[in-house]
């Protein structure tokens, strides 16, 4: 607790105590600062202070709350510290009743939250309800008028920072002078005293020392408050020893070998103690996802020694996993039902290696279930190897042979791949891959439509063919969060060298931005631009059917199927967009992507989007053709769930264009996560 004294100039100079309570959020600390506030500012009238109960029970909702007089405080910002409230039409939302006895209670509370903010002469002057009866078995709803005499506030006189040990006394580039700690205080002279912003102001000089290194910083706050007059606040800072990290242990880490839990905070040791470096370090050993609990703790070395050890304690989780699933996919061109089998384990070899096992099985149906023109088995066995610190400490290393037996409109293939590479973040914001990839694909089923347009796919069918190539990829992180961005740019290239062996050679750059705005906690802006270019070079040049551009499904431009926006090739002798022609997306060379996404989080599990999507790809190399571009928009909502974000949006083409013809105007798309 905090005393403040203050003094009455109509009470005879008498001082008399206003307790504030830390730690609590300030509707809390208004709340409970009720009992001596309301001590402080006298009697209310109408015997508003004599508390009675409301024995008959409530048959009435509180529908309207009008505050008359109120000009401090906005209405919602008074009511968050009453028991009365405004219900809501919507039945999930909050339903406050009306029961006369909260009436003295909440007058209290409206003066002791003035009291809080600097008006000592605040007063509620009536609070009067209003029943209206209604029909038809619904409850009554009661609107209730409040009307409060502000007064004037009381302004700051003063505002002084005393250090009675000195002021802090660490090294050159980790002192902090008085100005950079007075910029922490939210009062200011000549504006209004208000406790809320005392406390904060105690929290931000604390915070702002300890982040400097000085562990054990304390402040203590007083003011002397003479309401309507002044207030002279007092601030006592006494910064304590400037502190670094010393060395880390680790207790309880069971069969996860110390050397490569320690590789992941070995940049602590010798630097300035932080609270943020400290949740740092607890971080980055949560994230190996071998244990349960991560909990930091620091001792002190002997008195003098500036020195602070760090104790990280953990509980190993359960290296191994197993879960099984059924899902199916629905997009308008394709649909597939499918089960699945996820093995991992978190510390193979006792040497931190993570080793996943993802197994699928399913059938799929093209356009659809009840409409399946084609269909076929689809598998996807994939084992993958991920260990960081194998050659590197800070590089991670990664094998994952896979197999996958597919069907796409025109064909059905089985492939074997491998692809093995290493990565690393270069700070926290350069993230730098290199990748070698194997892939052979042997197509069957392959529709005559295909196997007829030599002259309009060139080389780029060969049945079958196989693949060598080299990925190396750059993204730079310039957000507030890798995973969850919510502010900031993401700017990443990949470039593909199909020339080290294989039935292709081609250059491919695949470079995208995308930027993320939250103006608002619930309002999110995001948006993406991503380009593709496809440089076929030598006497093989080409790029193989299934690594070519496509856009249109859940991810790209949601008004279209899946790869439906693409070049395309139809039977012979059909006439494009009859009833009996379908065409058969064969991708393209050159591809432009952009999508504009608003977010709007309505609870914490829901969200609502709007998406404006535009993109084009074409068969030429370096083709753009901006004036063809494919519009779509709609609406979308996510559903954040323990396992996972659901998507579902609903896409509209805006506009068409000659990939449009014999197409579905509209689309719905279900998804895991977000689109980017």
């Amino acid at each position: 607790m905090t005393q403040i004294p203050w003094t009455n100039s109509s009470a005879g100079a008498s001082e008399r105590p206003h307790a504030v309570e830390r730690g609590a959020s300030p509707r809390r600390r208004a709340g409970r600062w009720l009992c001596a506030a309301c001590c402080a500012g006298g009697v209310l009238e109408a015997g508003a202070c004599a508390h009675r109960e409301d024995v008959r029970g409530s048959t009435a909702d509180i529908t309207d709350v009008q505050f008359i007089g109120v000009k401090r405080f906005k209405e919602r910002e008074l009511l968050r510290y009453l028991h009365m409230g405004e219900t809501s039409r919507l039945p999930w939302k909050d339903r406050y009743e009306f029961l006369e006895a909260n009436l003295p209670v909440d007058a209290e509370r409206i003066e002791a939250v003035y009291k809080a903010h600097g008006y000592y002469d605040a007063r509620v002057v009536s609070m009067t309800p209003r029943r209206r009866h209604r029909r038809w078995g619904r409850r009554d709803a009661v609107t209730i008028q409040v009307v409060v005499q502000e007064g004037e506030p009381t302004p700051v006189r003063r505002v002084r920072l005393e250090f009675p040990a000195g002021p802090p006394s660490g090294p050159p580039n980790r002192k902090v002078s008085e100005p950079a700690l007075r910029r922490q205080i939210e009062l200011r002279e000549n504006r209004t005293f208000e406790v809320p912003a005392l406390n904060r102001s105690v929290d931000s000089l604390r915070q702002t020392l300890q982040a400097a290194g000085y562990a054990h910083a304390e402040v203590a706050e007083s003011a002397t408050v003479v309401p309507g007059v002044g207030a002279d606040v007092l601030f006592v800072v006494r910064p304590g020893p400037f502190f670094k990290i010393g060395k880390i242990r680790f207790e309880g880490l069971g069969g996860v070998p110390e050397r490569y839990v320690r590789n992941e905070v070995d940049y602590a040791p010798g630097k300035p103690y932080s609270p943020q470096l400290v949740r740092k370090v607890e971080a980055a050993v949560y994230a190996l996802e071998v244990f349960d609990t991560v909990t930091v703790e620091t001792r002190d070395r002997p008195p003098g020694a500036g020195v602070l050890d760090l104790t990280v304690k953990v509980r190993p989780t359960r290296p191994q996993s197993i879960k099984l699933g059924a899902g199916f996919g629905l997009d308008p061109v394709r649909w597939e039902q499918r089960a699945s089998l996820l093995y991992t384990h978190r510390n193979l070899g006792a040497n931190l290696t993570r080793f996943d096992l993802d197994a699928r099985a399913g059938y799929a149906e093209l356009p659809s279930l009840f409409n399946p023109r084609e269909h076929g088995p689809v598998a996807k066995l994939e084992l993958s190897f991920r260990q960081k610190g194998l050659i590197e400490k800070r590089t991670t290393a990664t094998l994952t042979p896979a197999f996958e037996l597919g069907i796409w409109e025109g064909y059905q293939f089985y492939s074997p791949t491998l692809r093995t590479g290493l990565s690393r973040f270069f700070s926290r914001f350069v993230e730098a891959e290199l990748t070698y990839n194997f892939r052979f694909v042997d197509f069957f089923n392959v529709s005559p439509t295909l196997s007829a347009q030599n002259t309009i796919l060139g080389l780029d069918f060969r049945d079958p063919y196989f693949l060598s190539y080299i990925e190396p990829s750059l993204r730079i992180y310039l957000t507030d969060s890798i995973l969850r961005p919510k502010n900031g740019a993401v700017l990443g290239v990949v470039y593909d060298f199909f020339g080290l062996g294989g039935s292709f050679t081609a250059h491919r750059v695949r470079p995208s931005l995308r930027l993320y705005w939250t103006p608002h906690r619930r309002l999110t802006f995001a948006a993406r631009i991503e380009l593709g270019w496809i440089f076929p070079f030598g006497p093989r040049g080409g790029a193989p059917l299934d690594l070519r551009f496509y856009l249109g499904g859940a991810d790209t431009v949601r008004g279209w199927g899946l790869r439906r926006l693409s070049p395309q090739v139809f039977p012979p002798g059909c006439t494009p967009g009859g009833p009996d022609c379908r065409s058969i997306p064969v991708g393209g060379n050159t591809m432009i992507l952009g999508n504009i996404e608003a977010r709007v989080q309505l609870t914490d599990m829901l969200t609502a989007v709007a998406f404006l999507d535009v993109g084009d790809v074409r068969a030429g190399r370096n083709e753009f053709r901006f004036d063809r571009l494919s519009y779509s928009a709609g609406p979308g909502a996510r559903l954040s769930t323990p396992i996972g974000t659901f998507r579902l949006d609903f896409g509209v083409r805006l506009n068409d264009s000659e990939y449009a013809l014999g197409q579905q105007r509209w689309a719905v798309h279900f998804g895991l996560g977000e689109a980017f």
